[in-house]
């Protein structure tokens, strides 16, 4: 599997495949803007607070606690009225798939969604080890390996709270139909015919693996391959627009500014 197989945003792992990251926020501002991605990601308070908006909820992320995203749910963050720092723990599950019956019994359950764990974690066990990760001196060791499955032990032992087989049923699949065929004129009863649901049990079931609707998860796809465009920076907000699938230049611009904070033509302007 190639290392970047269907992300929006392009991750760059570390030779054990897990990427870490660590951010300083100012008050009242964007800490990650809604998306979603195949790979896990682990949000761990350092100092302050994060308000998460996660399955239709809001969940304030206090110092010493953490969060994870599965794959494909739709996340977004902000701070409040402090500075907050946040270590980000990303990698992708499959990359740690083996042909042990335990990780196939498991893990897939992980990247499909039928692996549910709880909301906020603070229990000081597995936060130590997050931070044995995003502390190492060394991404690219064995060591890191070791650890990332013994973080996957630590979620399931303490934190699982619901585990689902058939949980995607084939929603999961369908998302790659969407994410092949951004460009097009798309809309619900369109797609849930061509899933063989009916409108409202399609919806309700994209839902339960995406957090979002069909509609908003389309929208926020199309933004983030209209900002790959903007950063090539050959191709004017116009062309873009229609490259993305959006009706016209005005409806997009209103789209990006909404969920970026910025127009398009100021974000293609700013140094990335």
């Amino acid at each position: 599997m190639n290392k970047n197989q269907k992300e929006p945003n392009i991750i760059e792992y570390s030779d054990a495949a897990i990427k870490v990251l660590n951010f300083n926020r100012e008050p009242n501002e964007i800490c990650f803007a809604s998306h979603w991605h195949d790979r896990v990601e682990i949000i761990r308070v350092k100092s302050g607070k994060i308000l998460v908006e996660y399955c239709g909820n809001i969940h304030i992320l206090k110092k010493d606690e953490m969060i994870i995203f599965s794959p494909k749910m739709v996340h977004k963050g902000f701070t409040t009225d402090s500075n907050v720092e946040y270590d980000v723990l990303m990698f992708d599950i499959r990359f740690f798939y083996n042909e042990t019956i335990v990780c196939n019994k498991n893990l897939p359950l992980i990247f499909n969604g039928g692996a549910k764990f709880e909301n906020i974690i603070s229990n000081i066990e597995t936060i130590n080890c997050v931070d044995d990760i995003c502390n190492n001196q060394n991404l690219n060791s064995l060591e890191i390996i070791s650890l990332i499955y013994k973080l996957i032990h630590l979620l399931f032992k303490n934190h699982l709270i619901e585990l689902k087989i058939n949980k995607q049923d084939n929603i999961t699949e369908f998302l790659d139909y969407i994410e092949q065929n951004f460009e097009l004129d798309l809309n619900t009863e369109m797609l849930s015919e061509k899933i063989g649901y009916s409108k409202e049990h399609f919806c309700r079931k994209f839902k339960e693996v995406t957090g979002t609707s069909p509609m908003t998860y389309l929208k926020i796809f199309r933004l983030s391959q209209a900002v790959k465009k903007l950063e090539s920076g050959n191709k004017n907000i116009s062309e873009i627009a229609l490259q993305c699938g959006f009706s016209n230049a005005n409806y997009f611009t209103r789209c990006f500014k909404s969920h970026y904070g910025v127009p398009p033509s100021e974000y293609k302007k700013s140094p990335q």
